[in-house]
């Protein structure tokens, strides 16, 4: 009787316990000291693949790998010697044969009086799958799926590391795809990209490492480049694929390119050589297209030299003794009336004496530079010009200004701590810099529209494509390229493009004005063509402080007092 009771107790527990396992969503095992599986429950037959039968009956042995029964007996043993719960992520195989990630969980438990391991396994493959597919999109270029800037800056590192060879970095532009993107529309371009991504993976040995690192942007990391010919015979074999036709909407497109190489030497970590490949690629793109350019004594020398003239321009503007605000005036049809003066930084070093603005203004560009310069100037300006309320104020704002977060707010603090109109401000743009503002830029400018600044498109004219972008502009007055006033006795071209700017803007109700006029000639010319105002050396150079105040006392009879 007893032992029946004790039988019809031991069945009870058991189907006690199993109605317990099968609640339970997550796969469970109960393990004994000889490392037998005494139950399972339903979630993990399904997950392995064989019923509750199969397990139980089978010694563990059978299904594991050496390592694994070694790693699998140590961690129980620990449990049942320990009694401490134990927590372990391991990699097995499901029955449909893929690859899943669990985490496991023992705890020793007693249940009728005999120890056991209870394991329950948490399937976190979706987690790791997600984990996996954020670390690929932190290395890849979502649209050509190469591997991104970050996943080059790591490749440079570990070749670098390696030191079974120089490393050899090209970065390949490709030559004014901004006018196919302009003309074609986005996805067209989009289409090139990745045509040229594919093309370019294509040629890729495997020991190179391609990566798409921006725009039109793209690199191609050598890992053992011997010496500077062949880094040279990479950069021409590159050269080739923009020769290539790439099918368009309207026929073949031929992309060219442009491609700086750097050849890593001693001392030259992946920050230095991702520096010395761009610097050879900007000189690569100031010539025609499919040229490339290597990093070599010189151009070290140039880079030497720019560092040293950014890290002077940075001590002068911490300063602000050694720099100085020029004024040039801008004189209405006559020649006789200021209608406004524009500022113009000029650095006057104490060992070099005056540098070019055409020497320090790139490279205060290129440092970020050129956001403090352009304020400073402002400010200087402003304190100035607010004595002539009547004359307009223009001011250069480059690029990288425009891309300065709230460089709207700062500018106009600046006129309002100064007491100037903000209806005296010009801001001199270029046409690419507007034609490629982003929602957040537009914005901006859309805020100093709206308090009266106006918006001056400068240099304008150096192509056809600029009359066709005129009327998409939100600008205030057009100032025509010096390059074409000079041309205007001498080419027919010159004459016709001044002409239709003028007749375009006029119709659209925006200013113009001339620059570089240099003698009476272009002037008359000029004023045939409907233009009236003028800016250049045959009414004034720029003037300092001192001799721009003289010149408006004498030239403007409407000068606050």
């Amino acid at each position: 009787m007893q032992q029946g009771s004790g039988g019809d107790a031991d069945a009870a527990r058991d189907t006690c316990l199993r109605t317990m396992l099968e609640a339970l969503p997550s796969p469970v095992l109960l393990i004994d000291r000889a490392n037998r599986i005494v139950e399972v429950n339903a979630a993990f037959c399904a997950l392995a693949g064989k019923d509750r039968d199969y397990w139980r009956a089978t010694p563990i042995e059978a299904y594991l790998s050496p390592e694994q029964l070694a790693r699998f007996t140590a961690e129980h043993g620990q449990v049942f010697a320990t009694g401490e719960d134990l927590e372990t992520e391991e990699v097995i195989g499901g029955h449909d044969g893929g690859i899943r990630h669990v985490v496991t969980r023992r705890r020793r438990i007693m249940l009728g009086g005999e120890p056991l391991v209870l394991t329950i396994l948490t399937d976190i493959t979706p987690l790791r799958q997600a984990e996996a597919r954020i670390r690929h999109l932190a290395y890849h270029d979502a649209l050509t799926g190469l591997p991104n800037r970050a996943a080059l800056t790591e490749r440079i590192a570990g070749a670098l590391a390696n030191g079974s060879g120089a490393p050899a970095l090209l970065i390949i532009d490709l030559y004014q795809f901004k006018d196919i993107n302009d003309a074609f529309g986005d996805g067209v371009g989009d289409a090139l990209l990745r045509a040229f991504a594919y093309r370019l993976a294509g040629t890729a040995r495997g020991s190179d490492a391609i990566s798409r690192t921006g725009g039109d942007s793209f690199a191609v990391l050598v890992a053992d480049c011997p010496d500077a010919g062949h880094a040279e015979a990479e950069c021409r074999r590159l050269l080739a694929l923009g020769d290539m036709p790439f099918a368009g909407p309207s026929g073949d497109v031929r992309l060219g390119l442009s491609i700086g190489c750097a050849w890593a030497g001693p001392g030259v970590d992946a920050d230095e050589l991702h520096r010395r490949a761009e610097f050879a690629l900007y000189e690569a793109k100031r010539q025609p297209a499919n040229e490339f350019r290597l990093f070599d004594a010189a151009l070290a020398a140039e880079v030497h030299a720019r560092r040293t003239l950014e890290a002077d321009l940075r001590k002068a503007l911490a300063a602000g003794d050694q720099l100085d605000v020029f004024y040039q005036p801008v004189v209405d049809a006559g020649g006789h009336r200021v209608v406004g003066v524009e500022a113009l930084v000029r650095w006057h070093h104490p060992q070099r004496g005056t540098i070019p603005p055409a020497s320090f203004i790139p490279i205060a560009e290129a440092s970020g530079l050129i956001v403090p310069l352009g304020e400073w100037v402002l400010d200087r300006a402003a304190a100035m010009m607010v004595r002539y309320p009547h004359i307009s104020l223009a001011v250069n704002l480059s690029p990288i200004q425009l891309r300065s977060p709230g460089i709207d707010a700062r500018l106009l603090a600046i006129l309002a701590r100064r007491g100037m109109r903000p209806q005296q401000l010009q801001l001199e743009v270029t046409e690419s810099a507007v034609l490629s503002v982003d929602a957040g830029i537009e914005q901006g400018l859309g805020r100093l529209r709206e308090a009266g600044v106006q918006l001056v498109l400068d240099d304008f004219g150096t192509g056809y494509s600029s009359l066709s972008h005129l009327h998409k502009l939100a600008v205030d007055r057009v100032k025509i390229d010096q390059s074409f006033v000079r041309d205007l006795g001498r080419s027919q071209d010159a004459r016709a493009i001044i002409q239709a700017v003028l007749g375009i803007s006029q119709s659209l109700g925006i200013g113009v004005t001339a620059e570089g006029v240099e003698d009476e000639t272009q002037q008359l010319f000029l004023r045939s063509f409907g233009c009236h105002e003028f800016q250049g050396y045959l009414f004034s150079r720029p003037l300092p402080a001192a001799e721009a105040v003289a010149f408006l006392e004498t030239h403007d009879t409407r000068v606050a007092a």
